[in-house]
């Protein structure tokens, strides 16, 4: 074989191989609400928790290429990012790139997930521009760790294993480690402490958060969801109010394209404003009253 028929064949052999790897591993697409569901709701004032119909995310974004872990994560900011505010995990302007406004054009906005008429004033700086994103932590495959807030005199460490993933199949349908292995779906839990410690309520203003957002991230992609606690037609929870527990289903399968769950990151936003709580939509009215008659059935049992 002469040098010029070697080229050939090398050109061939490497096109081809290309284009195979292409198909084995498809491009991420536009998401999806439906990929992340809520399945049970439960008030944890010893409550059971209740079967709801499924309800999709409250809102989504991506997948984009590239790498969420990179970017830098709130509570980690440098002071001269963040002029005389340094990094607190508190949701303040610029604090973590789910606070930087127009980021990457991957949202349209002054952060992920919210607009204008959403800012508020956390950080005290006479400005209203911090859109309110909370780092509250993240699994890469050894289980949750939480993140820590801290206003500089009094700091709270979320809770391990605040989310858990079960019951997670491969891009087959069989059996798979759920974080770091071959899943692209199964279960999650989101399981808060029955009431939110003095620490974090003092640092929330005594309000607690509006909404939560996770990052899903497989391959060389990830994509995004939310979910507003107002959609879902549930009163705020305030200082000594129970929190609720959740739980559902995700997936990743056709947004991330096969590529198995390799880490998730979880947010969540303050503040709510409890004198301003928007309508619920008739869905989450439904929604609500059937969760209410049920507690209210049991309780008489």
């Amino acid at each position: 074989m002469n040098i010029s028929s070697k080229g050939l064949f090398l050109t061939l052999f490497m096109g081809t191989s290309l284009t195979t790897f292409a198909y084995d591993k498809p491009a991420p697409v536009a998401c999806d609400v439906i990929d992340v569901q809520i399945t049970t709701i439960q008030l944890l004032d010893g409550s059971d928790p209740i079967t709801v119909p499924a309800t999709n995310a409250s809102d989504c974004l991506g997948a984009f290429d590239g790498n969420n872990s990179l970017f830098t994560n709130p509570g980690t900011s440098t002071p001269a990012e963040l002029g005389n505010n340094p990094g607190t995990n508190l949701g303040y302007d610029e604090d973590g790139w789910m606070n930087k406004e127009d980021y990457q054009g991957w949202w349209d906005g002054p952060g992920a997930f919210i607009d204008e008429a959403d800012l508020l004033d956390l950080d005290g700086d006479g400005a209203v521009d911090d859109p309110g994103w909370v780092y509250v932590g993240k699994d890469e495959g050894n289980g949750f760790f939480g993140e820590s807030s801290s206003d500089g005199s009094t700091s709270y460490d979320f809770i391990d294993n605040l989310i858990t993933f079960n019951n997670c199949k491969d891009k087959n349908g069989n059996t798979a480690t759920c974080v770091g292995g071959e899943a692209v779906s199964g279960n999650w839990v989101y399981n808060p402490p029955a009431t939110n410690p003095e620490e974090l309520t003092n640092l929330l203003g005594g309000d607690f958060f509006d909404q939560v957002a996770i990052v899903f991230k497989a391959g060389n992609a990830f994509a995004m969801y939310n979910f507003n606690i107002f959609e879902l037609g549930l009163p705020p929870v305030l200082a000594g109010d129970f929190n609720y527990a959740f739980t559902g289903t995700w997936d990743i399968s056709q947004v991330l394209g096969n590529h198995a769950l390799s880490n998730i990151s979880f947010f969540a936003r303050d503040p709510i404003d409890a004198t301003s709580v928007p309508e619920p939509s008739s869905w989450a009215l439904m929604l609500l009253a059937s969760f209410f008659l049920y507690r209210r059935r049991k309780t008489k049992v």
